[in-house]
């Protein structure tokens, strides 16, 4: 009897569906970012997918399909005058709302990957971020 060759089951990518609350303006757009790894957190560049979207009311939601299994996190900033950036003040404080998985908070600085990661096991997924 041949039992052939016994295989691991391929992780299925899918559909991670981000809700972002507590929008305070109705104007402006949502931006964000989805990261997979602590190196480069932050920087758009490495992020594994992005999305601009319009605001539309007090909360937001969000699509990331084809997301493959494993710990991501994800940050968020609601450009309330569409500039295309973060404002900040001349200390670096940002002064428009911005929001992390896991509700991770900044301190001082900016939480680390491993304060907002959270773990995506494939299929469709839903989190919440509130902008603070």
């Amino acid at each position: 009897m041949s039992w052939g060759a016994i295989t691991t089951p391929t992780p299925v990518a899918g559909e991670l569906v981000v809700t972002v609350q507590n929008i305070k303006y109705n104007r402006g757009k949502i931006y964000m970012a989805v990261y997979n790894r602590k190196d480069g957190f932050l920087k758009v560049k490495n992020a594994v997918a992005t999305n601009v979207t319009k605001v539309n009311g007090n909360k937001a939601v969000i699509r990331f399909k084809n997301l493959k299994p494993g710990y991501y996190a994800i940050a968020t900033y609601h450009d309330k005058n569409d500039d295309g950036k973060m404002n900040t003040n001349m200390f670096g404080v940002p002064t428009e709302y911005y929001g992390f998985s896991r509700d991770a908070r900044a301190r001082f600085s900016a939480p680390s990957f491993e304060d907002a990661r959270i773990y995506f096991k494939g299929g469709r997924m839903n989190t919440i971020i509130n902008l603070k």
